[in-house]
């Protein structure tokens, strides 16, 4: 079974590196790359009527739904692969949170903003950042961004700005006093901003990296009020428009880029970081939530549209498998700078092109397999997944209690769902076939689960020192929460790196 299964995987890789010439990519377009925090798979208004987000619908139906696009199980190491192009573990697996660990995104990479700015491209950050503040050598302007307006933490009150011991409301080099306004509205202004001093002639990236849908549960009545109060959970509704927030930002960039005449030479790629929080996004119809390696913690909501896209793959819906790595490489081949990120204490890139899969010349992946997070404790496997051919194989206990099956979207209860067989120690899923995960093949397909094992732990056989930066537990990560707060408190409360610069500013390394 195994044998027929790679042996069509090994047709799949062919076709699609066949097909890949056919349609050449754009040259230097402009790129929107939209992350939503803790998005629900089922909640976006063209999977469920309930949720009001008509800019979302409307690029899906213009554009192409990724229904296969996988991002990690939580926050950081999904925007870490994707500024990197590298599989979680090659980047980092570990959650910064509390936000005071003193680590970030590994400074030997050269991240997809300074690749992009090598072609020429004017780099905008907006929100949050996630990647490391513990000195000035992480700030996204030194890491090739132009400009960032938003927060360098994981998540913090949306009206206040306040997490932990300070108010993290930053841009570029130095703390924004404009905080006390919800956070969205802000990004807003800014969003005004940028395209008012923006020569539509020059090539664009904007990462616009919401804060919403991720908790605290918060939004302006006028939001709320779009909801009506009704059998959902009051914190079912908040969310709802919450999520209506993330569409209309992401409607102002679309209004911008129009009216501006780039459009027509614009890829706007929407994702969430990883499936929606536990009790509290829908999933629906995929099993789990955000922390499980379950299809609803890591096959996110996620679609492309913009006027460089052919026209016969509007409106369509992609099955071919995609990571969040894979975009780091494609919009480099877009801008024409080379990928390759290799050298001393650095893995190579992961990433694949996927514009033949964006294109329609293919619908199949150019990943021969996906690692979708990798970890073992004492040489034994201790909580990852890996996709091979049709098949998904999960390792470890996900500790789910919140199963999004029992839970149709449109009024979705907000309580926890009956107890579930976890995978202890192993799960076997035909996704293909089963992409709800509801028949685990691990004891009745021995051979394939045997075969999928042996290619998760070869990447026992890498390097430790260089996965997770040599960190491989979330509780052995350095935290300096004392020396970073009074830090804060010295300097006016805010947040901001607490460390001496560890080696040259971006600009003086240029």
């Amino acid at each position: 079974m195994m044998a027929m299964a790679v042996s069509l995987w090994t047709l799949i890789v062919a076709v699609a590196s066949l097909a890949a010439s056919q349609t050449p990519p754009p040259t230097k377009p402009h790129i929107v790359f939209v992350m939503v925090d803790d998005w629900g798979y089922g909640d976006v208004g063209f999977r469920n009527p309930a949720i009001k987000s008509p800019m979302f619908d409307d690029l899906a139906q213009k554009g192409v739904i990724l229904d296969r696009h996988y991002v990690f199980k939580y926050c950081s190491p999904s925007r870490g692969s994707l500024m990197s192009g590298r599989f979680p573990h090659h980047a980092h697996q570990w959650n910064i949170v509390p936000q005071t660990v003193d680590l970030g995104m590994n400074l030997n990479f050269t991240i997809m903003p300074a690749k992009l700015k090598q072609a020429g491209y004017s780099t905008h950050m907006i929100g949050k950042w996630h990647l490391g503040v513990k000195s000035e050598d992480y700030l996204p302007v030194n890491r090739g961004f132009d400009t960032m307006t938003g927060f360098l933490t994981g998540g913090e009150d949306h009206i206040t700005q306040r997490v932990q011991c300070g108010t993290d409301f930053w841009t570029n080099k130095a703390p924004d006093p404009r905080n006390g306004t919800y956070d969205a509205y802000t990004y807003c202004s800014v969003v005004n901003e940028l395209f008012e001093k923006h020569n539509p002639q020059d090539p664009f990236f904007l990462y616009l990296s919401l804060h919403n849908v991720h908790a605290p549960l918060e939004a302006p009545d006028e939001w709320l009020n779009k909801y009506a109060v009704n059998s959902t959970c009051k914190s079912r509704r908040t969310y709802q428009a919450m999520v209506s927030i993330a569409d209309n930002v992401t409607a102002l960039v679309v209004q911008h880029l129009k009216e501006k005449n780039m459009w027509n030479n614009t890829l706007i790629v929407v994702s969430a970081d990883n499936g929606g929080e536990l009790c509290i996004g829908s999933n629906h119809p995929l099993k789990g939530s955000k922390k499980t390696f379950f299809e609803g913690g890591v096959r996110s909501s996620a679609f492309a549209s913009g006027g460089v896209l052919p026209e016969k793959v509007r409106g369509t819906k992609l099955q071919g498998f995609i990571h969040v790595a894979d975009w780091y490489t494609t919009f480099c081949r877009m801008a024409g700078v080379d990928a390759n990120d290799t050298g001393p204490g650095k893995f190579p890139v992961d990433g694949m092109d996927v514009w033949p899969i964006l294109s329609g010349d293919t619908n199949q992946t150019s990943h021969d397999e996906i690692i979708l997070g990798f970890n073992y404790t004492h040489s034994n496997p201790d909580q990852g997944a890996i996709i091979v051919g049709d098949y998904k194989l999960i390792v470890g206990k996900q500790q789910d209690g919140c199963d999004s099956l029992m839970h149709s979207p449109p009024d979705y209860p907000c309580s926890k769902g009956p107890a579930l067989p976890d995978c202890d120690p192993y799960c076997l899923y035909n996704i293909i076939e089963d992409p709800t995960e509801t028949t685990d093949l691990y004891t009745t397909q021995p051979d394939i689960a045997k075969s999928l094992l042996a290619r998760y732990m070869k990447y026992a056989d890498e390097p430790r020192d260089e996965q997770d930066q040599g960190y491989h537990n979330q509780h052995t990560l350095p935290n300096v929460a004392k020396e970073a707060c009074a830090y804060f408190a010295a300097h006016g409360g805010y947040w901001q790196p607490w460390e001496k610069p560890a080696r040259q500013s971006y600009s003086e390394r240029l």
